[in-house]
C-alpha cells in the first residue's frame, strides 16, 4: 500500500518547532539580559559601599577604627569576589559577555584593591595582595594559572587577596596597572608590588605568599 505523506502534517510540526525554538531564544536573552542588570547594579553598589569606607579612613584618627574597617572591608571584598564569580560562570557556560560591565567591575578591583593597601598602611594590615593578569585569546597558561593561583590561596595559611585583570579587554584601569607593574606578557602575577611575568607552579605562588 502506497504511504502518503502529510505535508500539512509536517508544515505544522515545523511551525511549532520553529516557533518553540524562537521562543527559546528571545526568553534566554531576556533572562541574559536581567543577568547582566542584575550584576551591573551589584557592582554600582559594592563601589559606593567601597566610596565610603575610603572617606571614612582619610580621617585623622582612622587607625583607631581600623577593626571596624577591616570588618567592613571584609564584607565588602567576600561580595566582590562573589560577583566576580558571578560574570564569569555566564561567560564560560553559555558565552553570555559584556566587556562594559566587566570594565566596571575591574574599576570595583581597582578600588577595592587600593583600600585594601591602604589598610596595610593605616592598619598594619599583612594581607598578601595579588594582581593577575590574564588574556583569553591570546594565552594558553592562564586558563591554568588561574586555577593554580587559586589553589594556592585556598592552601596558604596567609590572608590573600586576588584581583583577576584581562589585559586585551581595553579596560583603562588594566592597562594603568600594566603600566605601572610594567606588565608585558601573559600570564602575569604582581604580588605585594612584585611582579612576576610567565606561568607560575602553585608551589611557587604559595612561596610568594609566605614570605
Amino acid at each position: 500500500m502506497e504511504r502518503k505523506i502529510s505535508w500539512p502534517l509536517y508544515l505544522t510540526a515545523f511551525v511549532i518547532s520553529a516557533i518553540i525554538f524562537i521562543a527559546g531564544i528571545y526568553v534566554g536573552t531576556l533572562l541574559d539580559s536581567a543577568e547582566i542588570n542584575a550584576l551591573s547594579s551589584n557592582v554600582d553598589s559594592l563601589s559606593k559601599e567601597i566610596s565610603t569606607v575610603q572617606v571614612l579612613m582619610l580621617s585623622e584618627e582612622g587607625s583607631a577604627f581600623c577593626p571596624v574597617y577591616a570588618e567592613e572591608f571584609q564584607k565588602i571584598d567576600g561580595e566582590r569576589e562573589k560577583v566576580g564569580y558571578e560574570l564569569t560562570y555566564p561567560e564560560e557556560e553559555r558565552n553570555v559577555y559584556s566587556p562594559e560591565l566587566k570594565k566596571d567591575y575591574f574599576v570595583l578591583e581597582a578600588q577595592s584593591y587600593f583600600l585594601a593597601k591602604k589598610l596595610q598602611e593605616v592598619c598594619d594590615d599583612d594581607t598578601v595582595l595579588v594582581l593577575y593578569f590574564y588574556s583569553n585569546e591570546n594565552c594558553e597558561d592562564c586558563s591554568k594559572q588561574g586555577i593554580d593561583i587559586l589553589s594556592a590561596r585556598d592552601a596558604s595559611s596567609e590572608n590573600v587577596l586576588i584581583y583577576s585583570f584581562d589585559g586585551d579587554l581595553g579596560s583603562t584601569m588594566a592597562e594603568g596597572f600594566m603600566t605601572q607593574y610594567n606588565v608585558t606578557t601573559y600570564p602575569s602575577v604582581v604580588i605585594n608590588g612584585e611582579t612576576h611575568s610567565g606561568y607560575m607552579s602553585q608551589e611557587e605562588l604559595a612561596a610568594e605568599f609566605s614570605k
